[in-house]
């Protein structure tokens, strides 16, 4: 992927490194600002990224739910996201494990959708073992951190994991997805250009990842690596029907999802402060995961669309 948007990925990865340094010069103060920045970075970029959805759908060759009525299409996004919710009301703990499950295929896919698997397995199997990176390498080197949020958010006390084993699944990650780097380079599925932006992109996100506080480190993540890729992804495929299809463009589609969003979070926020509870950091994951739900389920559509990819191929160099 960073190959696809070097300038881009350049870019992130500078941020990422100085992040880096600020960490290791001034950690208390990273610390401090890290919930403040963490929501600012996912309410302007994160919760966009997802807003265009109903014009995936319109332009999908055949749509999700069986029917080309928009006013359907938002009645059954509607529908998932209540029962979502009504999932994690009912069985939050099952609802967790389905949300980092569908997260850790989705950020893999996000990653590796330019490369042409041999298999449904092969794809399965990549996109699992780069998401859950991403995803667990955070958890497991900040679990200290993690674990009093994993109990706010399932209302049970999260499991006890030693420190060695969370450092030993941890470094595996990190091998095994260079190890995929490698494989890939030698099957001639990425040229060596691709294979270095994905080694440098790997071990920047690992130094990322570890160095900097959990929410923080992972909202650089999701917000820089993975909601402006897709945002950039969603545009080359809005310009398979205008051509001059721009970036403005996407942002004023998107502003009233957006919006919308941002406001349902802003009332549940003011609530409360009205009733004088303290901010929970995990209410604000389950808004984020029933919000987003739908939205990673459409786009492994796009994705999978074989004309989609078509198009994708062959826009390489717009930006």
């Amino acid at each position: 992927m960073t190959s696809r948007y070097p300038v881009l990925y350049r870019s992130i990865q500078g941020i990422a490194l100085l992040a880096v340094l600020l960490s290791l010069l001034v950690p208390g103060w990273l610390s401090s600002v890290q919930l403040i920045v963490a929501l600012v970075m996912i309410l302007l970029i994160g919760i966009p990224h997802g807003a265009t959805d109903y014009l995936i759908f319109q332009q999908l060759s055949r749509p999700l739910w069986g029917s080309r009525e928009m006013t359907r299409f938002y009645i059954n996004y509607i529908l998932l996201m209540a029962a979502f919710a009504a999932l994690w009301w009912i069985l939050p703990e099952l609802a967790l494990l389905v949300f980092l499950g569908i997260s850790i295929y989705h950020f893999g896919q996000s990653n590796w959708n330019y490369v042409g698997f041999q298999s449904k397995l092969e794809a399965v199997g990549t996109h699992v073992l780069w998401g859950s990176f991403v995803l667990f390498v955070p958890i497991l080197w900040h679990y200290e951190t993690a674990a009093p949020i994993i109990g706010s958010i399932t209302g049970a006390p999260a499991p006890q994991i030693s420190g060695a084993w969370r450092e030993a699944v941890s470094i595996t990650l990190l091998v095994l997805n260079l190890w995929l780097c490698v494989y890939y380079f030698v099957q001639d599925k990425v040229t060596r250009k691709e294979f270095m932006d994905e080694v440098v992109n790997l071990f920047a996100l690992a130094l990322l990842l570890i160095n900097l506080p959990l929410l923080l480190g992972f909202a650089i993540y999701f917000v820089c690596w993975h909601s402006l890729s897709s945002m950039m992804d969603q545009i080359r495929f809005f310009r398979r029907q205008v051509q001059s299809y721009n970036v403005a463009q996407y942002i004023k589609n998107a502003l009233p999802l957006s919006l919308a969003a941002i406001g349902t979070l802003g009332v549940f926020a003011f609530a409360q402060v009205k009733m004088d509870i303290p901010l929970n950091i995990g209410i604000v994951f389950v808004f984020i995961s029933v919000v987003t739900l739908p939205h990673m389920i459409l786009i492994d559509q796009l994705y999978q669309e074989g004309n989609a990819a078509s198009a994708y191929n062959s826009m390489n160099k717009e930006f």
